[in-house]
């Protein structure tokens, strides 16, 4: 998962994002996608005797605009479809269109200095693979 996790970072920093998993520093750079799954939750396949990986990744992405969140969407939504992150152990299938995609809302958690609050949306893409 890891190696998983790293390519999808870097892919998404090309794109111009500073990309985060599951932490994101006190002084994060605006706009950010932050990025989030489970250790890599795995399924058995009876026919194949392996255990194929079936997970989702979460992919927020966070601006000080709403309207910049669409922006985002736009431009990240372009880099994952039909990208296929790089792994050592796994064979993964090209990311599809998100499965599920979360209404922008206000971060009220987080007080940006002279700004008000971060906004974000969320994605969920499903990630599977099978081993290499």
């Amino acid at each position: 998962m890891k190696t998983l996790i790293q390519s999808v970072q870097a892919h998404l920093q090309g794109e111009g994002y500073e990309t985060y998993f599951v932490s994101v520093p006190d002084a994060p750079v605006y706009p950010y996608v932050f990025l989030w799954t489970s250790s890599g939750q795995l399924e058995a396949s009876t026919l194949a005797g392996t255990r194929d990986l079936r997970d989702s990744l979460g992919v927020t992405m966070v601006s000080t605009f709403a309207l910049g969140v669409l922006e985002m969407s736009k431009i990240v939504r372009a880099a994952l479809v039909g990208f296929a992150p790089a792994s050592d152990t796994w064979s993964v299938a090209e990311f599809r269109e998100p499965y599920d995609s979360q209404n922008v809302a206000v971060d009220r958690d987080v007080s940006l200095p002279g700004k008000g609050f971060p906004f974000y949306g969320v994605d969920l893409y499903a990630l599977d693979g099978t081993p290499k």
